[in-house]
């Protein structure tokens, strides 16, 4: 990410922001992660209300459809009905079955009478349909045939009872509405003969009978309890035209897999559902409850307006101190920015800065301090300038000196010629070519073509002085002169090798000077060693002079330079044996 927009602001805007964001940025964090884990904290607890009030509505269900199964059975207890169902299968006087059947029609509507959930009874037998039905048979019996799988699943229960789904019957004559039942069936055996199978007996229970129990049961205030069977098909539901829904259709019915209870999360008509599901162990049926995510965060709403209003203050609370202390902490700086500005400006005034003890009070005294130390070294420097253009006219003055003294070296050779002095004529030359070398302007770089014959001439002229008391040999091994190397390289050493190396000797010195290539193709190195048979440095000495306590310290300045520019592996160095001589090694770059 590009950030060079940041260069732009100044420090006390940077550490504002940085300040807010450090600060701000975790209490943020936390209001999110607290408001996300309060969330979670809602929803679980939603779970665990819907599971406790499915686990009530599942006990006073249970306990209803319990009764309505042992008043059914109560029918085993009548000897006669039974007796009279068995008679009736078995006779084949039309008298006998029609006396029969009032009787058992008389039964089943005694059977009704106090049971005001209980709607109406029917038997369905191989020779006859008796009932209890203030509507008449004709309604219930048709839908009993429309639905042939409520007789099979009845015999599958082989006598025990067992729960149909709940159905509606349309307005007819004796109810202007729709209305809503759920059945029970079970057979009807013979328990005093042989237990077979008498007819179907099914009880039609009004769906009012849930609805006392069920209605005013919510888990949140748009919560949907249902109740279906082990298939899906809707048992209850508060809303009437929901009955016929078959909840198989949805995913989720189809991940229970016999779970006695759960959680589960549905969209339903595009909004998010929480459900919760209990199992019935008593008949199989399902207990769900439902609750919109709305609800849930309606929960939660409160706690975001106080977190956000928490957020608010803080934040402000937080930029306030943000902007205070990037003030307080940028504000000596900033004195310094403007002192620093006048300096600038060669405005050396007294500024007024804010004094502390803290670390910015030290920063300032030094500031202070090196604000006049500035202003001193300005004025030393003014003075030495005013003193180098005095030095310059000087030697613009003295120009001349030189070119006197090359036409007076000049004139004299001359004379020497003239004279036939052919050695005074060379020294003179020689003198002459090495003061013009030494005086010339130019780069500190040369030739090593142009540093030899400049040692050769200054060589030259020593033994001259020194009446051939030693000679100089150079051994030049290299393929080319073009090499650079500093400017009057060897002259340190010469003049230490002549001076000290040569003035205990009458006669027979030798000095020899070798060029040559050292070290590798990807590496090469000038090497120069000028070595001589003089008198050599002592032990004690020669440390004096590596520790700069004795003359020779320009050899040791030239090896500090060397190693400066070029790096550790250069230098000089200096091998002496006292009586013996002297070896001095000077390693150069391949520079060309």
């Amino acid at each position: 990410m590009h950030l060079s927009f940041l260069k732009t602001w100044n420090l006390r805007t940077k550490l504002m922001i940085i300040l807010v964001l450090f600060i701000l940025s975790p209490l943020m964090i936390f209001g999110i992660l607290f408001y996300q884990s309060s969330k979670d904290l809602v929803s679980q607890r939603t779970d665990k209300e819907g599971l406790q009030v499915l686990t009530l509505v599942n006990q006073n269900v249970s306990q209803l459809l319990k009764g309505y199964e042992s008043q059914l059975n109560d029918i085993y207890e009548h000897e006669d009905i039974i007796k009279q169902l068995s008679d009736s299968i078995e006779t084949k006087s039309s008298d006998q079955i029609s006396l029969s059947d009032d009787s058992v029609n008389r039964f089943l509507r005694d059977f009704l009478r106090g049971k005001d959930d209980l709607d109406s009874i029917y038997l369905f037998t191989l020779k006859a349909t008796y009932f209890g039905d203030f509507k008449g048979p004709n309604l219930f019996t048709q839908f009993y045939r429309d639905h042939p799988m409520w007789d099979r699943f009845i015999s599958l229960g082989t006598g025990r009872a067992v729960w149909l789904p709940s159905y509606e019957l349309p307005p007819n004559q004796y109810n202007s509405k729709t209305s809503h039942y759920f059945a029970v069936g079970m057979q009807v055996k013979d328990v005093y003969d042989s237990l077979q199978t008498l007819g179907t007996l099914i009880a039609n229970v009004k769906i009012d009978a849930l609805d006392k129990i069920i209605s005013n049961v919510q888990v949140s205030p748009n919560s949907v309890l249902l109740i279906t069977d082990h298939q899906g098909n809707l048992i209850w539901n508060r809303n009437p035209d929901a009955y016929g829904i078959n909840l198989s259709t949805y995913p989720f019915f189809n991940q229970l897999d016999q779970q006695e209870d759960g959680r589960f999360t549905q969209e339903i008509n595009g909004s998010p559902y929480r459900g919760t599901f209990l199992r019935s162990a008593y008949n199989g049926w399902y207990y769900f409850s439902f609750v919109p995510q709305s609800d849930l965060n309606a929960q939660t709403n409160d706690l975001k307006r106080f977190l956000a209003a928490t957020v608010v203050a803080f934040a402000a609370l937080f930029i306030f101190l943000a902007a205070f202390t990037s003030n307080y902490i940028t504000r000596p700086i900033r004195q310094m920015a403007l002192a620093m500005k006048h300096i600038q400006k060669d405005n050396f005034e007294m500024t007024q800065l804010t004094q502390s003890s803290d670390e910015m009070g030290m920063l300032q005294a030094a500031f202070l301090s090196m604000r006049g130390r500035i202003n001193e070294l300005i004025k030393e420097v003014r003075l030495i300038s005013n003193k180098e253009k005095e030095a310059e006219v000087r030697a613009l003055q003295a120009q001349i000196n030189p070119h006197f003294v090359y036409n007076s070296l000049d004139a004299i050779n001359w004379m020497a010629i003239e004279n036939d002095q052919s050695r005074i004529s060379r020294m003179i030359t020689s003198l002459s070519d090495i003061m013009r070398y030494a005086i010339k302007p130019g780069e500190q770089l040369v030739t090593i073509e142009e540093e030899l014959k400049w040692a050769q001439n200054y060589a030259y002229l020593q033994e001259m002085r020194f009446e051939d008391k030693f000679e100089v040999i150079f051994d030049v091994k290299i393929d080319t002169l073009d090499l650079k190397v500093p400017r009057l390289l060897f002259q340190p050493y010469l003049e230490n090798s002549i001076i000290h190396g040569m003035e205990d000797i009458d006669t027979g010195g030798v000095i020899r000077i070798t060029v040559q290539s050292t070290g590798s193709e990807e590496e090469m190195k000038l090497t120069v060693i000028v070595e001589d048979n003089g008198g050599g440095i002592s032990a004690d000495k020669l440390q004096q002079i590596k520790e700069r306590r004795s003359h020779g310290i320009g050899i040791y300045n030239l090896d500090e330079r060397l190693k400066m520019e070029y790096g550790p592996s250069y230098g000089t160095t200096i091998h002496s044996v006292f009586g013996e001589g002297t070896i001095v090694t000077i390693v150069l770059p391949y520079i060309r």
